[in-house]
């Protein structure tokens, strides 16, 4: 369970400084499968277009996941992208993002809400990391 602390503000870092594997520009033409056939397949771009897959650094010191550590970022996964993974796939979402380079720690606080630790990744860095954990397909 995640907890609210005060501590050491944290700035979000901006390319060229992070230390991201890939950003969202070079993901944007990845198809993602969906679990029905309607809504159908999407690709990133067209997910981003719908407003849910996004994410915002926290305003505030969050500690979770588990090792209780720092989270930075807030993902939305909304409606749209809700079809293109199943809470009870082989692999969950929150794992699969654990599984990203840069990522430390997920914690799942809402069906549509990952508190994210990656603290040396920029949003575009996080948002091309969700994009890869929703192309797996052990999500589905």
């Amino acid at each position: 369970m995640s907890d609210l602390t005060s501590g050491a503000g944290w700035t979000p870092p901006q390319p060229p400084a992070c230390d991201c594997v890939e950003h969202i520009e070079e993901v944007l033409d990845v198809v993602i499968a969906s679990r029905y056939p309607d809504p159908p397949s999407m690709t990133v771009r067209e997910l981003l277009a719908t407003g849910d897959l996004s994410v915002k650094p926290m305003t505030e010191r969050w500690l979770g996941g588990h090792d209780e550590g720092p989270l930075h970022w807030n993902l939305w996964a909304g409606d749209e992208a809700r079809c293109l993974y199943a809470d009870d796939a082989q692999l969950r979402l929150d794992r699969s993002l654990m599984e990203r380079p840069g990522v430390e720690r997920v914690e799942w606080v809402d069906r549509e809400i990952l508190l994210i630790g990656a603290p040396s990744m920029c949003a575009d860095g996080v948002l091309a990391a969700a994009a890869r954990a929703l192309e797996d397909p052990r999500v589905r």
